[in-house]
């Protein structure tokens, strides 16, 4: 039987290039970037804030059954315009064509910055002894206009997912990190996921049992302040890394 179609989109970014590595051996990988300069194999070049782009290229990928939707303005401090047509725009984009050609389930790399505004301005919530842990129940509290951006997508998602039944499952990403070496700060060693937690995590939310969801992403880390036992209790995440020990 031939793997399930997948297409990620922002696939050169960080992210992508991790899961285009990691999943590869489960899926048939499709991308979408941005940065093309033109179409490379089963990458495509779209800008997703414009529809018609974004429309062209799932029409290229029949039978498209997954997306993983990494794509946007990825700046924890982006302004408001960039927000608007990069990340609320683009994600709306996104959903409607996965709408009108079929696809399963999105799983949207929300992020931590949703309920970043608990963490205090400046950040401070990780320098604290046993915090109380931020859970996916908890209100959003967004520390910026990017996490503004990324609670929209999850709403985006909830509808679609109610309207028309598009699954989707919502990651709330903490720290990703070229090197996967989370000892730079404090504050990454609470909120890091590492790389092969990622693609574990990812994974998991492509193929488990559910219709809708929203976890934290982050690895084991016995400093960690952002609860993912919803994670690891609904779609048996196991992360295997834990920042402190390293």
């Amino acid at each position: 039987m031939a793997d399930p179609k997948l297409l990620i989109t922002g696939h050169g970014g960080l992210i992508g290039q991790i899961l285009w590595r990691g999943l590869a051996d489960s899926f048939e990988l499709y991308g979408v970037d941005i940065c093309l300069g033109e179409k490379n194999g089963n990458a495509f070049r779209a800008d997703i804030s414009n529809a018609e782009q974004v429309t062209a290229v799932f029409k290229k990928i029949p039978d498209l059954a997954y997306v993983v939707h990494l794509a946007g303005d990825p700046r924890a401090d982006a302004d408001w315009q960039s927000v608007l047509m990069n990340n609320i725009a683009g994600t709306k984009n996104v959903y409607e064509a996965a709408r009108a050609h079929g696809v399963k389930r999105v799983v949207f790399a929300s992020s931590n910055h949703v309920t970043g505004a608990y963490e205090g301005f400046p950040p401070s919530l990780h320098t604290r002894q046993n915090p109380a842990l931020i859970t996916t129940r908890h209100p959003i509290r967004p520390d910026g206009y990017y996490g503004v951006g990324k609670a929209a997508g999850e709403a985006i998602a909830r509808l679609y997912c109610d309207l028309h039944g598009l699954e989707s499952v919502c990651l709330r990403i903490g720290s990703v990190l070229r090197d996967d070496d989370p000892t730079g700060s404090a504050r990454t060693q609470s909120l890091w996921l590492s790389h092969r937690d990622l693609v574990q995590l990812v994974k998991k939310s492509l193929l488990a049992e559910v219709r809708f969801a929203i976890y934290y992403g982050v690895s084991n880390n016995s400093n960690c302040f952002l609860d993912i036992a919803d994670a690891m209790a609904e779609i048996g995440y196991q992360p295997e890394d834990d920042a402190s020990a390293r």
